[in-house]
C-alpha cells in the first residue's frame, strides 16, 4: 500500500480511546484471529509500503506503537468505525486505491480486516509485522508445486484448466466473462500471436465456413506448425536478449556474423527444443553439447548486447578504463543471463547488496565470474573449426559473433585462451576499490540449490557455465518456469500475469492469478518442457477466446482488465504493421534465414555513418520479413521507431504502446507505405473491373473481410476523386488493420 490520501480527523477524544484499545490486552481469541487472519493480509499486502522502513504517507502498520502514532492523513484504523478508518476504506469498496500498483484485495481479504477493526483492532502484545511480499519469503522464491484446480460455479465455461483459475477469480470478484469471439476475429487473433501476419482472404473464408466441431483446433495446430511461427516468437525473445547488427557506443561498427544466432533462436523455436535445451544451448551449448552447431550458434546469446569496440580495442591493457570496460561487458552478460531466464534484477548489486531482493554483492561478482575467461568475437559455427586454422575444413567457415575465449588478436583485445580473469568484490563498483577475490557462482537466495560452483573454480573455463546453465534449468529451481511461462502469457494477452516480466523481486509487479501461474509453471516443467504445448494450451483456453467487447458493469469493478473477463485489444508492433503491409501488397519475401537485409547506405570511417535516407521501398531485397533486418543501435529506422520498435541497445521485456499524431503521419506518408498502398491498389485493380469492386478486393486483401455497403460507397467515392492507391493508403491507416481485437 502507499500513502493514505488527507481527509479525516478525528477528536482527541477518539484518538485517546484508539490507543487504550491498542494498549490493552487481547483475547485468545483475538489474538488467534488476529495472527491467522489480519496478519498475512498486512504483511503480504500493506507492509511493503507501509513498514518500518518505507512509512509511505508516515504511515506504519509494522507495530501497535506505530498503528498508534498514526499517519500523516491521521489514524488508519478507528477501533469498531471500520466505516470511519482510512485502512478500511483504501481497500473495499467498488474501486479500491490500495495497494497501489498491485491487484486490489480479495473480497475476502477486505471482510478480513473490516471485521478486524469492528472486533475493535486487537493487537497481540509483542508481535511485530514484517514484509511478507518480496525478499526470502517473497512469491516468486516460494518452491514451485502444482496447485490443485479450484471449484467453478459455472463449468460450462471452462474450456480447459486454465479457464478454471480464471473463472473462480472472475466469480470472486463479481465479474461475467465476455462472449467467445466471433470466427473472423479468432483467426486474425491467432494469426497475429502464432504467426506474426494476417489471414489471407482465402483462409478467411475457409475457417469461417468450417462446419467441423474441431477447425478451431485444427487452425491452431497449422499455425504451430509454419516456419512462420518461429520468426514471430524469434522476435519476441531477441527483443529481451537486446539483440542487434551493430556494436552500439560511439564507434557503432557492422557486426556481420550475428545474425547465426537470430536464426539459431528461429530455428529452436521451431524445432519446439525443450525449454532446458534451449537455455543450456545459450548459457553453455559448446560444452553440454559438443559437436553440435547449435551448440555454438547458440553463444551468441551472451554476445547479442552492445561491446565497446574503443574500449575494447583501443584501451592500453592495464588501465583503469579497461578495468571498467570489462567489467560493464560482464555485467551486461550477467544482467541479461539472469534478467532473461530467471526474471531476477542481480545488477542491482552492482555496487552494494540489492537493496530490495535478496542478492548480495559477493552474489553478483560470484555471477560475474563465472564470464571471467568469455569474451565477445566471431568464432567458427562448426566446433570442428578452429579460429587459428580456419581453412582446416572450409575455406570460409560460417562465423558467429558470440561468447568466445579464442579469437584472433585484435589492437589490445586479445582472448584469454580459456584462462579465467580474477575476479573481485568491488566497493561501491569502483575498479579503484578490489576487496575479497571470488570464485564461480550465483545467488543464494533459491532454496536447495547451491549458490557456489565447485565446478570450474580452478579447472575448465567452460564448467563454469554449464554450471550456471545447469543450476538454471534445474526443475528445484522456481523462478525460470514461472518466467517462462509468464513471458508466453505476455505476449498472447498483452500483459503477464506478473506485469513485469524481467522482475520478479520486490519492485515487480505481484501476480494476478498466482495460483495460475505456478500451476502453468509446474505443468510445462513436468509436460516436457514444449512452447508449443504452452501456447497451445493458452490458445485454446476460453479465457485467450472472449471477445474485446466493453461492458460497464465489468469495467466499474475492474477498469483494467486485471482479471480478464474480456480480451485486451493490442496494437500491432512495428514489424507485424511492416509485415502486414508488405503481406497486403503481395511484396512479402518468404525467405528465412541468413544475412539481414540493408536497405541503407553505409560508410566505414573513424564512427560509422548509416545513410538511412537512401532507402529505396521497391528494392526487392527489403521485402522479408522484419525479423531480418539489420539492426543499427545507433541509428534506428524512423519508420519503425515512431511505432514504438524496440531499441536494441536495451533489454525490452515489454513494448511501449503509443498512441501518437506522427504514427498517423507515418503510416500515410512515409514511403515505405505510400509505395505499398499504390502495390495494393494494383492487386486490387487485377481482382475486378470496376471501381467499387476494386475497393471490395482492397478491403479483403488489407483486412480479411468484403467493406459494409456504406464503406464501399465512401471509399469508392474517395477512390474516384483520390486515386484507388490514395484509397488504399487509408484503409492500411485503419484501426482495424492495425489493432488485433
Amino acid at each position: 500500500m502507499t500513502s493514505l490520501p488527507h481527509g479525516s480527523r478525528v477528536t482527541s477524544c477518539t484518538w485517546a480511546v484508539l490507543a487504550a484499545l491498542l494498549a490493552a490486552p487481547a483475547a485468545g481469541a483475538d489474538d488467534a484471529f488476529f495472527r491467522a487472519q489480519v496478519a498475512p493480509v498486512l504483511e503480504q499486502h500493506c507492509l511493503r509500503c507501509h513498514g518500518d522502513k518505507a512509512k509511505r504517507g508516515g504511515l506504519s502498520l509494522a507495530t501497535v506503537k506505530a498503528v498508534r502514532a498514526g499517519g500523516d492523513s491521521g489514524p488508519a484504523v478507528v477501533p469498531r468505525r471500520p466505516d470511519d478508518s482510512l485502512l478500511v476504506q483504501q481497500v473495499s469498496g467498488k474501486k479500491p486505491k490500495m495497494p497501489r500498483g498491485e491487484p486490489p484485495l480479495t473480497a475476502t481479504q477486505a471482510a478480513v480486516l473490516k471485521a478486524w477493526v469492528e472486533g475493535g483492532a486487537a493487537w497481540p502484545d509483542g508481535v511485530v509485522l514484517k514484509d511478507r511480499a518480496g525478499g526470502e519469503t517473497g512469491w516468486s522464491l516460494r518452491p514451485l508445486a502444482r496447485p490443485a484446480l479450484p471449484p467453478v460455479k459455472d463449468a460450462a465455461r471452462v474450456g480447459n484448466p486454465i479457464d478454471r483459475f480464471v473463472l473462480a477469480k472472475l466469480e470472486e470478484q463479481g465479474l461475467t466473462p465476455a462472449p467467445e469471439a466471433d470466427r473472423r476475429t479468432l483467426l486474425r487473433r491467432l494469426s497475429f500471436d502464432l504467426f506474426g501476419l494476417p489471414p489471407s482472404p482465402d483462409e478467411v473464408d475457409a475457417f469461417v465456413n468450417d462446419p467441423a466441431p474441431d477447425a478451431y483446433e485444427k487452425l491452431v495446430e497449422r499455425l504451430l506448425a509454419s516456419p512462420r511461427h518461429g520468426e514471430r516468437w524469434g522476435r519476441h525473445w531477441l527483443d529481451v536478449v537486446h539483440y542487434g547488427d551493430t556494436h552500439g557506443y560511439d564507434k557503432d561498427k557492422l557486426r556481420p556474423n550475428a545474425w547465426p544466432y537470430r536464426d539459431y533462436v528461429i530455428r529452436a523455436l521451431n524445432e519446439d527444443k525443450p525449454y532446458a535445451r534451449f537455455v543450456q544451448e545459450q548459457v553453455a551449448g559448446d560444452v553440454l553439447f559438443p559437436g553440435t552447431r547449435d551448440g555454438v550458434a547458440a553463444l551468441g546469446f551472451l554476445a547479442a548486447g552492445p561491446w565497446d569496440f574503443v574500449g575494447q580495442v583501443e584501451l592500453r591493457e592495464g588501465t583503469l578504463d579497461k578495468k571498467i570496460t570489462r567489467n560493464l561487458d560482464r555485467d551486461d552478460m550477467v544482467a541479461t543471463t539472469m534478467n532473461t531466464f530467471v526474471s531476477l534484477t542481480v545488477q542491482c548489486a552492482r555496487c552494494h547488496d540489492h537493496k530490495f531482493d535478496p542478492v548480495t554483492q559477493e552474489d553478483y561478482y560470484s555471477l560475474q565470474a563465472v564470464f571471467a575467461a568469455v569474451d565477445r568475437a566471431d568464432r567458427p559455427c562448426d566446433p570442428k573449426q578452429r579460429p587459428e586454422a580456419p581453412a582446416a575444413r572450409d575455406p570460409r567457415p560460417e562465423m558467429v559473433f558470440a561468447a568466445a575465449t579464442r579469437f584472433a588478436p585484435q589492437g589490445s583485445f586479445t582472448p584469454t585462451n580459456g584462462a579465467p580473469r580474477p575476479i573481485f568484490v568491488l566497493a561501491r563498483g569502483s575498479e579503484k576499490s578490489p576487496r575479497k577475490e571470488v570464485g564461480p557462482g550465483t545467488v543464494a537466495c533459491v532454496a536447495g540449490l547451491p549458490s557456489r560452483f565447485e565446478a570450474g573454480a580452478s579447472g575448465a573455463e567452460g564448467e563454469r557455465r554449464a554450471a550456471l546453465a545447469r543450476w538454471i534449468t534445474d526443475p528445484k529451481n522456481p523462478l525460470t518456469w514461472r518466467s517462462v511461462v509468464n513471458r508466453v502469457w505476455h505476449y498472447h494477452f498483452g500483459r503477464g500475469l506478473v506485469d513485469s516480466p524481467s522482475d520478479f523481486g520486490r519492485m515487480g509487479s505481484a501476480p494476478t492469478h498466482p495460483e495460475l501461474l505456478d500451476w502453468l509453471a509446474a505443468e510445462f516443467r513436468d509436460g516436457g518442457q514444449s512452447l508449443k504445448a504452452l501456447h497451445r494450451l493458452i490458445v485454446t483456453s476460453a479465457a485467450y477466446r472472449r471477445t474485446s467487447a466493453h461492458d460497464e458493469a465489468n469495467a466499474r469493478v475492474d477498469a483494467g482488465n486485471r482479471f480478464l473477463w474480456r480480451a485486451n485489444r493490442r496494437r500491432l508492433e512495428a514489424e507485424a504493421v511492416r509485415d502486414a503491409v508488405l503481406a497486403a501488397s503481395g511484396k512479402l519475401d518468404p525467405r528465412m534465414g541468413g544475412p539481414g537485409f540493408r536497405p541503407f547506405g553505409f560508410t566505414d570511417d573513424h564512427s560509422p555513418h548509416y545513410k538511412y535516407e537512401e532507402y529505396d521501398p521497391d528494392e526487392p531485397s527489403s521485402h522479408r520479413r522484419s525479423v531480418y533486418r539489420f539492426l543499427v543501435r545507433s541509428v534506428p529506422d524512423p519508420f519503425m521507431e515512431t511505432l514504438d520498435c524496440a531499441d536494441p541497445s536495451l533489454t525490452v521485456e515489454k513494448r511501449n504502446e503509443t498512441l501518437t499524431a506522427l504514427q498517423a503521419l507515418a503510416l500515410l506518408n512515409n514511403r515505405f507505405m505510400v509505395r505499398m498502398a499504390a502495390h495494393l491498389a494494383g492487386r486490387a485493380e487485377k481482382a475486378a473491373d470496376d471501381l467499387p469492386g476494386r475497393v471490395t478486393a482492397a478491403y479483403r486483401l488489407a483486412l480479411g473481410r468484403a467493406p459494409a455497403p456504406e464503406e464501399r460507397a465512401v471509399m469508392t467515392e474517395y477512390a474516384n476523386r483520390h486515386g484507388l492507391a490514395n484509397a488504399c493508403r487509408l484503409i492500411l491507416n485503419t484501426n482495424e488493420f492495425c489493432f488485433v481485437d
